[in-house]
């Protein structure tokens, strides 16, 4: 065996040992958006069905509703970076996952599997159409403005 063949031997071994980290990684950051999102959603429907639930006061205060309004945006706004900064690295796991799949060879069609690949080509790119992050994203938007409109019907 020659240098090269070792080495590209060694290199194959820590890819291996590397690429179940990496798949769980992605698996991790997925769950993580989904588990943000459950909370934030949790605590947003709590505190709408707390406004709606409180008798209004009889003399409405402004002061008391602006800063309901900007803790709910704050919030907010907070579990959209905390979404985002996952979706990110979730992405960067994804990408280096590829990445080790494409260097197993996984995706070449015999290697592994005769005449066929052992994973679908589509799988390199499929991840990219994904929406799941819009979707969590607007019902946490949705949820946060009706909330506001609860605290302003109530002032």
């Amino acid at each position: 065996m020659t240098e090269t063949q070792t080495l590209r031997a060694e290199q194959l071994e820590v890819l291996k040992v590397i690429y179940p980290l990496y798949k769980e990684e992605v698996f991790r950051r997925r769950e993580q958006m989904m588990r943000l999102t459950a909370l934030a959603s949790t605590f947003l429907v709590i505190l709408l069905l707390t406004t709606l639930a409180i008798p209004s006061h009889p003399y409405p205060d402004f002061t008391t509703a602006l800063f309901a309004i900007t803790g709910v945006a704050l919030f907010t706004t907070l579990f959209t970076f905390l979404i985002l900064q996952q979706r990110n690295r979730h992405r960067m796991a994804k990408q280096a996952l590829i990445e080790i799949e494409r260097a197993l060879g996984l995706y070449d069609e015999g290697l592994h599997v005769v005449g066929k690949a052992l994973l679908p080509e589509d799988w390199q790119t499929a991840w990219l159409g994904d929406h799941s992050v819009t979707a969590y994203l607007t019902f946490l938007t949705t949820l946060a403005a009706l909330v506001v409109a609860a605290v302003l019907l109530r002032a």
